[in-house]
């Protein structure tokens, strides 16, 4: 025979998420928002991720520019034989600049970008999960705190070292070697001059003074990268925590 039924439905495991697998049974998000407050939150949502899309945009627009300034300098330092190779340090210069411009809009763009995935954990994870204990914490309150008195997510040189190791780093890399090959092509045409004086600018700076000066400057950028190393590292960027898994598991 089988046991009667005691009528108490069995106790859940609270380590587990709560789901819900009835159509009948209210959705997580809808018993614990209002139908009003959920559409003001879609706006909300729709409105961060089309400024996070702009913000996006113009940092695209400043490394396009990049690209182009390095293009435009190293193909002009080499075309003309008459070029002076301090062409390209100058280019340096520029991008360097951009650099800073692109890292100033990076920090407006994560602004927007971290309300998006704050809706994105908080919101739509728990209305495809169907738990209600992801709705729970403080984040309601962060999101009300920032929208008051929005402040940035990360400091000036945190956004630089993060450009530099995305996109700038290599352009660094690229004017450094374009530079030395260029000194070099200059010391093989002219039959008076070593490789170690072809550096030299003038007679009032030596080829030692300008090697040295340029290689200090282009060890800059690598020592922004090292230093904010550890802060990338706990970026809530898009990343691949295990290498071992694929992909999209379709």
């Amino acid at each position: 025979m089988k046991p009667e039924s005691s009528g108490v439905p069995p106790q859940s495991d609270p380590d587990q998420p709560t789901r819900v697998g009835s159509e009948h049974q209210e959705n997580a998000l809808t018993a614990r928002f209002p139908a009003g407050n959920l559409t003001v939150l879609a706006h909300l949502y729709r409105g961060e991720l089309a400024r996070a899309n702009v913000w996006r945009q113009k940092m695209d627009m400043t490394t396009h520019w990049a690209v182009i300034t390095v293009t435009a300098l190293v193909s002009i330092a080499f075309s003309n034989p008459n070029s002076e190779h301090m062409i390209l340090p100058f280019c340096s210069c520029l991008v360097f600049l951009l650099c800073i411009v692109e890292a100033r809009r990076y920090r407006f763009f994560d602004v927007w970008r971290t309300r998006v995935r704050m809706l994105e954990v908080h919101l739509m994870v728990p209305a495809l999960y169907n738990d209600k204990n992801l709705i729970e914490g403080d984040w309601r309150e962060v999101l009300c705190n920032d929208l008051l008195m929005p402040t940035y997510k990360m400091g000036a040189w945190e956004a630089v070292g993060r450009r530099l190791a995305r996109t700038y780093g290599y352009l660094f890399l690229i004017i450094y070697a374009a530079w030395i090959f260029k000194v070099y092509q200059d010391a093989g045409a002219s039959q008076s001059k070593s490789f170690r004086d072809a550096f030299a600018i003038g007679e009032h700076l030596p080829g030692e003074l300008v090697f040295g000066i340029v290689t200090l400057g282009h060890l800059i950028p690598l020592a922004i990268m090292i230093g904010t190393r550890r802060s990338r590292e706990a970026s809530g960027e898009i990343r691949r925590k295990d290498p071992t898994r694929r992909r999209w598991p379709i």
